[in-house]
């Protein structure tokens, strides 16, 4: 099946996933129906990687001798893809997912045509809700839950991490979210190029925060609980002080962009 017959895309971009990681995505990508496909970004790649094992039956693929960063690799194959593929989706190698997941979403937004941007259902491996709607970035709280250890904080602290990361939102409703999580963003192509894409200057980390924004000025931004993926997820940042360097740039970045929101 031909790109242009296509309703959806996946965009995967991959920096060095193991070859189980490989192995469970190739999986999902297998039970896919033909009106959607995938396209690989291969972030710093080297010859004989696992994930050479997914190019084959990609209907595209990059592979990339430099990082350029999470939001610029989707960007870079977005700009490759015709532009009658409505739907496009921005995803992480550490999902997995049941067959119909990415259907059930394209479906939705074909009847709701005033949401450009939907974000399934996010859980552990051991199904537990990953809880990952929050309000717009402020200093305070990306402050807070970065650096500040829970027995550390007074009540009042307690309260606005609470209010911040929408810990009495229903998980189980669809619902508008200011931010939401970009490790699995289906996406308005029309939208996705009226905004020009990601920011490029956000190499990682709030990339999502600021595309949720951008697409909000077009329409509804929405966490969609109708369907759900499985996400590996690895708090990086906590683990190097060079990631923590790259999410404070982008902190500065986006609150640069957007204006100083303290609390």
């Amino acid at each position: 099946m031909g790109l242009e017959t296509r309703d959806l895309i996946l965009i995967m971009v991959a920096f060095h996933p193991s070859s189980s990681e490989v192995a469970a995505l190739q999986r999902c990508l297998q039970q896919l129906s033909p009106e959607i496909g995938y396209a690989v970004v291969v972030n710093d790649h080297s010859m004989g990687e696992p994930v050479e094992a997914l190019l084959a039956a990609a209907d595209f693929h990059l592979c990339l001798a430099d990082n350029p960063g999470y939001g610029r690799a989707v960007n870079r194959m977005a700009r490759l893809l015709p532009a009658a593929v409505p739907y496009l989706a921005a995803l992480n190698t550490d999902l997995t997912w049941e067959p119909g997941t990415f259907e059930r979403m394209v479906g939705w937004l074909r009847e709701h045509s005033g949401a450009v941007l939907v974000v399934p259902r996010i859980v552990d491996p051991d199904g537990r809700e990953q809880r990952l709607c929050k309000q717009d970035p402020t200093v305070l709280g990306l402050f807070s839950r970065r650096f500040l250890p829970r027995w550390l904080k007074p009540g009042w602290l307690r309260a606005y991490d609470a209010w911040y990361a929408m810990a009495d939102a229903d998980y189980g409703k669809v619902q508008s979210v200011p931010y939401l999580s970009g490790c699995c963003m289906v996406v308005r192509h029309a939208a996705f190029r009226a905004i020009g894409g990601f920011d490029e200057r956000f190499f990682l980390y709030l990339e999502d925060a600021d595309l949720t924004r951008q697409l909000r000025r077009l329409g509804q931004a929405l966490h969609f609980p109708l369907a759900t993926v499985v996400h590996a997820w690895g708090r990086g940042n906590h683990r190097s002080w060079w990631l923590t360097v790259v999410n404070l740039q982008s902190a500065w970045l986006y609150f640069s962009k957007w204006g100083w929101r303290w609390f």
